[in-house]
């Protein structure tokens, strides 16, 4: 079984570094490489720097790596056989990696919930900042969320800039709420 992420590097590179998804904090994704069915890329985030490596175990087949844990907590295998592994340390739990669909969904939610999260924080303070200068007829403007350079399919860019809209929305008129009506 060949797994693979369509979004390409760009979502992988994000996806590493995104909360957690597994029990011990730390997630595995598989990226198929392009042009060579054959070959895939895993990366994975929320690892032990100070244990040091990840060691990659192929669960449908023979091969695995060892990799190096960067600082950050991530790390990334370079060109592996195309499969389904699992990443673990010694002393930690081992972590599926995901691929595919199963990934992209990851992808899409996270950005969804990180665009909620970053409009709930950017409407409070400039809610707040119209209401304290007196403004308190102001009208909510979300500006164009910035997705930060993160691949979500189109739907998933929908849905994660709705989500940022929303929540910018929302929290602004709490604020201005809040601040002008006390």
């Amino acid at each position: 079984m060949v797994c693979s992420l369509a979004v390409g590097p760009a979502a992988t590179a994000w996806a590493v570094h995104a909360p957690a998804a597994g029990p011990s904090g730390s997630e595995c994704f598989v990226e198929a490489k392009a042009g060579d069915a054959a070959k895939a890329t895993v990366t994975g985030g929320g690892f032990s720097k100070a244990r040091g490596k990840v060691f990659l175990k192929r669960t449908d087949g023979e091969g695995g790596a060892v990799v190096i844990v960067a600082d950050d907590g991530t790390f990334s295998s370079g060109d592996v056989p195309a499969g389904v592994y699992v990443a673990s340390q010694h002393g930690g739990p081992s972590v599926k990696c995901v691929g595919g669909q199963e990934a992209q969904e990851i992808v899409n939610q996270k950005l969804i919930l990180s665009e909620q999260t970053r409009g709930t924080h950017e409407g409070w303070a400039q809610g707040k900042k119209l209401a304290e200068s007196g403004a308190c007829d102001a009208e909510a403007e979300p500006p164009v969320p910035n997705l930060h350079g993160l691949a979500p399919d189109p739907e998933g860019q929908k849905k994660a800039e709705a989500a940022y809209e929303n929540a910018y929305s929302a929290a602004f008129d709490k604020a201005i709420d809040f601040y002008c009506h006390r």
